[in-house]
């Protein structure tokens, strides 16, 4: 503080001897505590821009003429003037204001000469007070027969009251002992009932108890938090939750009861009506919420204010309605809210000035919320009773049915049993027909599964013949010539062996010589190794058919074997070679090095076959097409399956065909050319693999299979 300002201070210092006598609190009695209800001055500071300096300069104060200083909810500072005269013999005394919840509180005083400012309230912490009460507690020395003034400024966002006490150090701390008492009395109904309400939410698993215990917390949270307790005891050091308290616990009490209510009274089934409403309460409750943390207090306080009175006047007339009905639950509602909610009007209306600021209108609400806990408490477990004698009423309604029921049953077990008789006859005789027709099914079954593999086979037949009779006829049209080429060669090395020494060996040799040029020996050699060639052609192309035979005739293996399906791949397209060149396919192999497989090799050898089949069928079908047929074969794999795609650009399939392909006897071939089992078969097989077959087709474009089969074959 500057020297200027401690001057203007000490200016002041005299101010109580201009002062009216008779305006002054006389304090008389030192055995008691004593309501400062005279010499307090007031000055709304509504800019909140006044100084200590400007107020001691104005002469804007009013007198309060109120016991208590009400001003309601405001944003405007409030300044407050008391001037007090001591007559007593003691000069140490202790000034306390008796409202725990103001936000900002500053107090000066200007005893012998000194100045002095010590600021307090919920934006600083609890630990920077001097003395460990809720309430604001201040040291004045006021000698005999002398008159002191001090200034209060307060600003607070919910309503200020401004209770004013002196006495003597020892009867302050007694009074604050008592009340810790009472209240420590109150809380204690409220961790009982807590508890005890919590106890019987787990054992009967009933949602009531559940809202209940939670409106318990924040009703006991809130009657602490008025009382200071909750920043002494709680948040000592957390300024926002002192400030914010006032504003979220009520809100919360308010939504609490309010889910409570719907559910214990059973609201929505006794009025829908009734029952939005509770809606309506809690959304400005949440409002009231979002003005409070934006910074809008005074809107917020306010609407709080307002919607207690809704909520609890609208509560009372739920209960009320409810109970008329001749709901036990809904009476002792009534009742307990009923109590309460005489202890909220008398602190409300106290809060309005309405009422006087005293130990019965300030402890009015906690009682009523005690009361009403311990009622509501009762009434929820008469609610246990309730449930009970209306689970004892139906478990006999229950029983006298079982008996009725058992006494009908006795009755109908005669004629059931003689019809259970007849009724085993007739299905036993119709089983023997089910399994008579089962294996003539079976029988047929296995007998078209035959009849494609016969048809498959009878379709290979004119291929492999075709394609085995070139080779062979190749090689028979080569033996006649080589046949006259080695008779010629033998003549000529006879003539060779006819040569003898005594007989004139030129005359031989030119005599051979000459045949040899008649017979054109160096041609006769290369025809030779051509006819030799052909024929070792011919017969290599018969060894791969029978080979491809040898490998496609597995159709009848049962067993699993580690294969490589490459190589079925390859005898399948060579089997079907003559069909494929025959009309002019080109055929792509894009042939990955894959793992051996566990399967069956035969039967993926005809899953190949009607594949292939189907693919140069509708290549060749496909009229329209005006490029080259193509059949594009894929083989890659994973860690786990090898993937086998199969693409044509054939005729395609529409959604419908697509749709049915895999179902028995299905053919879209005209009569004759197709048993419609092909891909039936096929699918039964790649199922039988643990496989899956893919298909993407487009009609007039062509179609895709793509076969997965897992590399380790596992049994399910």
């Amino acid at each position: 503080m500057n020297k200027k300002i401690l001057i203007n201070l000490l200016t002041f210092l005299f101010l109580p001897l201009l002062l009216n006598a008779e305006n002054a609190f006389l304090y008389s009695d030192p055995t008691s505590i004593a309501e400062i209800d005279k010499g307090i001055m007031c000055l709304q500071d509504k800019t909140n821009t006044l100084t200590i300096q400007d107020i001691l300069n104005s002469k804007d104060f009013v007198q309060v003429n109120q016991k208590v200083p009400n001003l309601g909810v405001t944003s405007s500072s409030q300044w407050f003037k008391i001037t007090i005269k001591n007559t007593t013999d003691v000069s140490k005394l202790l000034l306390k204001v008796d409202f725990p919840i103001i936000d900002e509180i500053e107090f000066y005083s200007f005893e012998e000469g000194n100045a002095r400012i010590e600021k307090m309230g919920e934006y600083k912490n609890f630990s920077e007070r001097k003395y460990n009460d809720p309430n604001y507690i201040y040291d004045i020395t006021i000698n005999k027969n002398e008159t002191q003034t001090y200034y209060l400024k307060i600003k607070s966002g919910e309503q200020i009251m401004l209770p004013i006490v002196i006495g003597t150090p020892q009867e302050i701390f007694e009074s604050i002992s008592t009340k810790d008492a009472i209240f420590g009395i109150y809380f204690g109904i409220i961790i009982v009932m807590f508890l005890y309400n919590m106890f019987l939410y787990f054992t009967v698993k009933d949602k009531s108890y559940l809202f209940y215990i939670i409106y318990i917390m924040c009703v006991g949270l809130t009657q602490t938090f008025l009382h200071g307790y909750t920043f002494k005891y709680l948040w000592p050091n957390n300024s926002w939750l002192a400030i914010h308290t006032m504003y979220l616990l009520p809100s919360f009490v308010g939504i609490a009861i309010a889910e409570f209510a719907k559910v214990f009274l059973q609201v929505k089934e006794h009025s829908k009506i009734l029952y939005k409403g509770f809606y309506i309460i809690n959304f400005i409750y949440i409002i009231c919420i979002i003005l409070a943390i934006t910074g809008n207090y005074n809107i917020s306080q306010q609407l709080i204010h307002i919607n207690a009175m809704l909520v609890s006047l609208y509560t009372l007339f739920v209960g009320f309605n409810i109970a008329r009905k001749g709901s036990r639950p809904a009476i002792f509602f009534s009742i307990a809210w009923f109590t309460f909610l005489i202890g909220v009007c008398l602190f409300i209306l106290k809060d309005l000035g309405v009422l006087p600021y005293n130990n019965f209108t300030v402890y009015a609400m906690p009682a009523g919320s005690a009361i009403e806990v311990i009622l509501l408490s009762l009434a929820l477990a008469d609610r246990i009773n309730i449930l009970k004698k209306e689970k004892d009423e139906s478990q006999a309604q229950a029983l006298n049915a079982l008996r009725q029921n058992e006494s009908i049953i006795k009755n109908q077990n005669i004629v059931l049993e003689r019809k259970v008789e007849e009724r085993t006859k007739e299905l036993k005789i119709t089983n023997n027909e089910l399994s008579t027709a089962l294996s003539e099914l079976k029988q047929t079954q296995s007998q078209l599964v035959n009849s494609e593999k016969m048809a498959s086979l009878g379709q290979l037949t004119a291929g492999i013949a075709h394609e085995i009779n070139h080779p062979i006829n190749f090689v028979v049209s080569n033996i006649k010539p080589l046949k006259r080429d080695i008779e010629d060669i033998y003549e000529l090395v006879k003539m060779y062996e006819g040569i003898n020494q005594k007989e004139d060996i030129d005359t031989k040799i030119q005599n051979i010589n000459k045949y040899r040029g008649e017979i054109d020996y160096t041609y006769i050699k290369e025809e030779i190794e051509n006819l030799l060639k052909g024929i070792e052609d011919g017969a290599v192309r018969t060894a791969d058919i029978v080979k491809g035979l040898r490998v496609f005739s597995r159709l009848d293996e049962n067993d699993l074997k580690r294969t490589n399906i490459t190589e079925g791949i390859n005898s399948t397209l060579t089997l079907l070679n003559p069909e494929i060149t025959g009309a002019s396919i080109e055929l792509v192999k894009n042939f990955k090095h894959i793992p051996e497989i566990e399967c069956y090799p035969g039967k993926l050898n005809q899953v190949f076959m009607n594949i292939f089949n189907n693919a140069i069928f509708a290549i060749k079908e496909n009229k329209e097409r005006t490029d080259k047929g193509k059949l594009t074969i894929t083989t890659t794999s994973d860690d786990v399956n090898v993937y086998l795609t199969i693409k044509d650009n054939g005729t395609g399939m529409t959604e419908e065909v697509k749709a049915k392909i895999f179902e028995p006897f299905f053919t879209t071939k005209a009569v004759g050319k197709g048993t419609g089992l092909g891909l039936s078969i096929t699918f039964s097989i790649i199922r039988d693999h643990n496989g899956r077959i893919d298909i993407n087709s487009e009609y007039g474009v062509g179609s895709e299979f793509i076969i997965t089969i897992p590399i380790n074959h596992i049994k399910q």
